[in-house]
């Protein structure tokens, strides 16, 4: 049965994370924000005052958070698609082994530098390499990168409409792997709709991951992420193992 405080802090959780408690927050605490057990930067102007809300009240990306903790394995790499401001990097850095690899991408400079310093600040900076790219399937080296006016707006400029764009590297997850010889890693993903296109121009790769944390993203012109869920567990390469709306964890079925 579900507490009685569990149902106060669903319902009173959502008014206090509001604008001007991320306002108050950011000055009394010098934009040092506590976050089960992290110290988050939050300085960075594209953090906006309803992010720092939520980091403070841990509601920020919980369900990510949670799955993170509860099943990405201890004993193998992990490939972190969209590592934005380092809560959810810290928090697998903290998970796995010392001795495991951690290769988070990251497309906007502007959260690459706010994940490098939050790492830094945490001590979760062994055995992590930020890289500075997005995840394409289109021809080229580069792609075009919309920077959103907040850490969660930033997406490929196909999805971003009228937002202004620079260009970034490009790589495939399927490069990811062969560039850093991955044979046995986990993946933790949140690229705000691109996990469409690894569906369908990378599927070998995404369930060659011995377990995925994935936030599903609705696409235009692809669909809901209702419908990205069905089409997942359609391709009979996964099991879903666990959800909690838009976020679930999917575990690759062995040959």
């Amino acid at each position: 049965m579900t507490s009685l405080s569990t149902h106060a802090k669903r319902f009173i959780g959502p008014l206090l994370a509001n604008r001007w408690t991320g306002i108050i927050a950011a000055r009394v605490l010098g934009d040092r924000i506590p976050h089960r057990g992290l110290t988050i930067d939050t300085s960075s102007p594209v953090v906006t005052p309803k992010i720092k809300a939520a980091l403070l009240l841990q509601g920020y990306e919980s369900g990510e958070y949670r799955f993170v903790r509860q099943y990405i394995p201890t004993d193998c790499d992990v490939i972190e698609l969209g590592g934005s401001l380092g809560v959810i990097s810290c928090t697998i850095r903290r998970r796995i082994d010392p001795t495991r690899r951690q290769f988070i991408v990251e497309a906007d400079p502007r959260l690459a530098k706010a994940l490098r310093r939050n790492l830094a600040i945490n001590h979760c900076d062994a055995n992590v390499e930020v890289i500075e790219a997005a995840i394409s399937y289109d021809p080229g080296e580069t792609v075009s990168f919309a920077l959103g006016e907040s850490s969660v707006s930033g997406r490929v400029a196909a999805d971003a409409g009228s937002l202004p764009t620079i260009e970034v590297p490009a790589c495939t997850l399927s490069q990811l792997i062969e560039r850093h010889e991955l044979t046995d890693f986990a993946l933790v993903s949140d690229i705000e709709g691109v996990e469409w296109r690894i569906l369908k121009n990378d599927l070998d790769a995404l369930a060659s991951a011995r377990m995925i944390v994935m936030e599903t993203h609705d696409s235009p012109g692809n669909g809901s992420y209702e419908d990205l869920i069905t089409a997942l567990q359609a391709t009979g390469r996964f099991d879903l193992i666990d959800r909690h709306g838009p976020v679930v964890v999917l575990k690759p079925k062995t040959a």
